[in-house]
């Protein structure tokens, strides 16, 4: 009886750790959450939601990378999933780097959220999971300023659209 009540608890403990653990909402490298702070709402979307958004691509140079095509998924189109709006975007990134990116920078850029470099995947190392890339070379005159390339944020893992 003792033997049958602990093999119970153990079925139970294991049971219940594995249902915690698929739900605790803890972020996984590939995750992208995207918050609203005016109704203290996130979406989490994993990278097999994200394929299923619209792709977009640049082809760019950068500060830090010769002229490349990046692809992933536009600002707009994350935006549009999720249905927030603000008048700018803290982007965060795994190293604790975060800068905010004001809307008007998404309506007049095609800014994407870049997850591959060529055919590559980006990893954590080379960019990833996800880049905030600008279309620098097409508006070269007004995005070669250093306050841009701060924008350009690499290993973003969240987005908060700000009310103010």
């Amino acid at each position: 009886m003792k033997i049958n009540n602990i093999f119970r608890a153990g079925i139970f403990s294991a049971v219940f750790f594995i249902f915690t653990s698929a739900t605790a909402g803890e972020y996984k490298i590939g995750d992208l959450t995207v918050k609203d702070e005016k109704s203290h709402r996130s979406v989490t979307f994993s990278k097999e939601m994200l394929d299923k958004l619209p792709k977009s691509s640049i082809t760019t140079s950068t500060p830090w990378l010769s002229k490349t095509t990046f692809s992933g998924i536009s600002v707009k189109d994350v935006l549009k999933a999720t249905g927030y709006h603000g008048k700018r975007l803290r982007v965060h990134a795994l190293n604790d780097y975060w800068v905010d990116i004001p809307m008007s920078d998404v309506d007049n850029y095609n800014i994407l959220i870049a997850n591959k470099r060529g055919e590559q995947e980006l990893r954590v190392r080379d960019f990833g999971p996800y880049f905030i890339v600008y279309p620098f070379d097409d508006n070269s005159s007004e995005l070669s300023k250093p306050i841009y390339y701060s924008r350009s944020v690499w290993q973003v893992d969240n987005i908060t659209v700000m009310e103010k």
